[in-house]
């Protein structure tokens, strides 16, 4: 009788026992949440961009780098290296032509310091300013890049 009363006894512990223990781990004060985002805020490293504007890319890296381009120059591209990232991401090149986006290129960030680039082809009419900005996954404006195409002599 000792024995079964001893084992009832323990099998209610661990019935109500363990759903006690369930919530404890789903629920976190307010104030430790908040905690955790900004640690996880602080421990976001930040991106940093080199970018050159070009017409072509060579071994990865860019060649015919330029501020202001003929209209005859059929592509343009913008070559960037993104340092500092620690986990696998996207960057967007972002390609406006007088204000006008013309085009969203989402390129892949795999390692702490990756080499990327997109281009954009180039008709001879669209001569005046142009723009690149590099965004990140969040879509946060990292860097803008100005260039003209000039217009044709």
């Amino acid at each position: 009788m000792r024995k079964l009363t001893f084992m009832a006894v323990a099998a209610l512990a661990l019935i109500f026992a363990v759903p006690a223990m369930a919530q404890e781990e789903t629920t976190a004060p307010p104030e430790k949440k908040e905690a955790v985002k900004v640690k996880e805020a602080v421990e976001k490293p930040a991106l940093m961009f080199e970018a050159e504007l070009c017409t072509g890319i060579e071994e990865r890296m860019p060649t015919g780098m330029a501020d202001t381009f003929a209209p005859d120059v059929e592509n343009v591209y913008l070559w960037c290296k993104v340092i500092g990232c620690k986990d696998t991401t996207v960057v967007h090149h972002v390609w406006y032509y007088k204000g006008d986006q013309m085009a969203d290129v989402e390129l892949p960030v795999r390692s702490p310091a990756w080499r990327t680039y997109s281009s954009k082809k180039i008709l001879p009419s669209w001569t005046g300013d142009w723009e690149v900005k590099i965004v990140d996954a969040d879509g946060n404006e990292m860097k803008s890049i100005p260039f003209k195409i000039a217009a044709p002599e």
